[in-house]
């Protein structure tokens, strides 16, 4: 990215300097700075990032705990990771749906399991994929996970492969730990990938680009006519 950047710099003023000193390749020289650009932010947008909070919303038939109302199924995406936050469930099966807030590529899946870190928490689990018709996205490998034991890290699982498409994922609870209550805790979970759709901000870009081109053309062949007619 830094190697694409200072290439982009070079060419740009180079592109700059021709056009004040009427050079007729500078069109030339803008056109693929703008090109650079486009390509660089394209490139940016496309690199994986993590799906989290505001990009999923959780949702569930579990119960929360009534002793402790604080652990609802809303918090395992609010991007606290400490001790003594998250969703805790009576129930040590059951299956949590994670809307994500449109279509992604997904390359992997973070948990951070056990509320409060004490050998708790799920253990065997599955994760389902759909696309945006609700269609299960078969898969090429197991999806069938087993979660980390007392470990207040996140635990990442690398998928075989880049899962297309994919607008809901469910996390299947098979079981959970069984050294003490064998409920259902998870502290945060997130992805990685990156979303189909380019970002705003990338296509405003390109388009701010490719507009300094056209301007800068025009500004070349003013400076051209006037120096004909003088």
């Amino acid at each position: 990215m830094k190697i694409s950047a200072i290439f982009y710099d070079i060419l740009c003023l180079e592109g700059f300097k021709r056009v004040f000193l009427h050079d007729r390749d500078a069109m030339k020289t803008l056109t693929k700075c703008s090109i650079v650009l486009a390509v660089v932010l394209n490139t940016s947008a496309a690199h994986a990032a993590f799906v989290t909070e505001s990009q999923i919303i959780p949702s569930t038939n579990l119960q929360y705990i009534p002793y402790y109302p604080q652990f609802t199924i809303d918090k395992i995406v609010d991007g606290n990771t400490s001790n003594l936050n998250g969703f805790a469930s009576l129930s040590s099966t059951g299956t949590i749906t994670l809307d994500l807030v449109g279509d992604f590529n997904l390359d992997s899946f973070l948990l951070w399991n056990d509320v409060n870190v004490q050998s708790e928490g799920i253990k065997d689990f599955r994760l389902d994929f759909f696309d945006n018709l609700n269609n299960l996205i078969p898969l090429s490998f197991s999806s069938t996970y087993v979660a980390p034991l007392g470990q207040l890290s996140p635990q990442e699982y690398f998928f075989n492969q880049t899962i297309q498409n994919v607008s809901r994922v469910d996390l299947v609870v098979l079981s959970s730990q069984p050294y003490t209550f064998n409920r259902i805790e998870i502290r945060e979970v997130a992805f990685t990938g990156s979303s189909r759709i380019p970002e705003p901000t990338t296509m405003i870009g390109t388009g701010v680009a490719l507009g300094l081109s056209s301007l800068f053309l025009k500004k070349h062949r003013q400076a051209k006519s006037s120096s004909f007619s003088n």
